[in-house]
This record gives structure tokens, C-alpha cells and sequence, in this order.
């Protein structure tokens, strides 16, 4: 157990440190918004009106696709259309948090390589998944699009990309922290 608690006190850690924080809080909102896309929940705007549009709350718990859920409301705004799907947006930030994380220790790495006994690159090894996951909904209809013929092995491992990117970041995560020293991870860069 003392790997869950090393990897708790450097992730809290990267989150009490403000210039550590910022990054962490950019880099999460950023991978969000993209996820987001992905899975296209969220979408540019298809008019300029403000509307929220709700439906059953109990919808949440239907499957649109593998690990995917409808949405229980539509908002639309002049700047984007929303999907409003808490199970979706719950995946999301957990996957974005985790992205976060390792790349901010992936930083780090490279930026106070004392703190960290790994290279920079190591901590990005749970990101090439993670960043696949959000298209994992959607890359059969880019397949039909672009005239490719999807073959069902081909499904069967886009099914898988969010699993695999939600074990590669916490594996990723959980071996990184271990590297860290948090003293010297608090002390700043020398």
C-alpha cells in the first residue's frame, strides 16, 4: 500500500503547488473540451439562441456506445451546442485528470530531473491511449467516411481505447510517483 500512498501525496502535491496547479487545471480543461468533441458531445453551434432542452434524468444510464451514455439535456448556446451527459463528462475528467497528472510529472521530469529518477518521456507513455480514447466513439463512422472498410477486429480494439488509456495513465501515474522525491518536488527547481 505504500504505492497508493506516494502516488496520493505527489498527485496532491502537484495540486497544492501554484505553478504546478495552473498547468494541471489548463492542461485537464484542455483534454476535456477536446474529449468532448471526440465523443461529440459537445459541437459548434447550429443557431445563435440560448435554449436548455431536458429530458428524463434517468436516460444518464443509457449506452450511446461502449462506455458511452446519452445525454439528459441539450444547451444551446452562440458559441457551442452541449450534450449534457454526466456519466460522459465524469469519464471525461477523470481521463483529462489523469492526462493532467502525468504530463505536469512528465514536466517535471524533464524540468528538475533530481525530483524524478526517470527521463521526460516516461510519464507521456499512458498519454498516446489516452489521447486516441476520446476518438474511440467515434473512429467507425471516420472509417466509413473516409471509404475504409472497418473489419469487426478493428471495432472490437476501438471498444477497448478508453479502458487500455484509463490503465496506461494510472499504471503510467502510479510508477512515475514512485520516482518522485517529495521533498525536492517541494523544494521547486534548483
Amino acid at each position: 500500500m505504500q504505492w497508493l500512498w506516494q502516488t496520493l501525496q505527489v498527485s496532491l502535491l502537484l495540486v497544492q503547488i501554484r505553478r504546478l496547479r495552473a498547468g494541471l487545471v489548463a492542461v485537464t480543461l484542455v483534454y476535456l473540451v477536446a474529449f468532448l468533441f471526440a465523443i461529440q458531445n459537445l459541437t459548434l453551434p447550429t443557431g445563435t439562441d440560448f435554449a436548455v432542452l431536458w429530458a428524463d434524468p434517468a436516460l444518464m444510464f443509457r449506452r450511446t456506445g461502449y462506455l458511452l451514455f446519452d445525454a439528459i439535456a441539450v444547451i444551446h448556446t452562440p458559441l457551442f451546442t452541449w450534450l449534457l451527459s454526466p456519466l460522459n463528462l465524469l469519464l471525461g475528467l477523470i481521463i483529462s485528470l489523469l492526462v493532467g497528472l502525468n504530463l505536469v510529472l512528465s514536466w517535471i521530469a524533464w524540468r528538475q530531473p533530481r525530483a524524478c529518477r526517470v527521463n521526460g518521456s516516461t510519464g507521456t507513455l499512458g498519454l498516446i491511449p489516452a489521447l486516441l480514447a476520446g476518438g474511440a466513439c467515434c473512429a467507425p463512422t471516420l472509417l466509413l467516411v473516409l471509404g475504409i472498410q472497418a473489419t469487426a477486429a478493428l471495432i472490437t480494439a476501438i471498444q477497448w481505447m478508453i479502458p487500455l488509456a484509463l490503465v496506461l495513465l494510472i499504471g503510467s501515474l502510479i510508477w512515475v510517483a514512485q520516482k518522485t522525491n517529495v521533498e525536492l518536488l517541494k523544494l521547486g527547481p534548483a
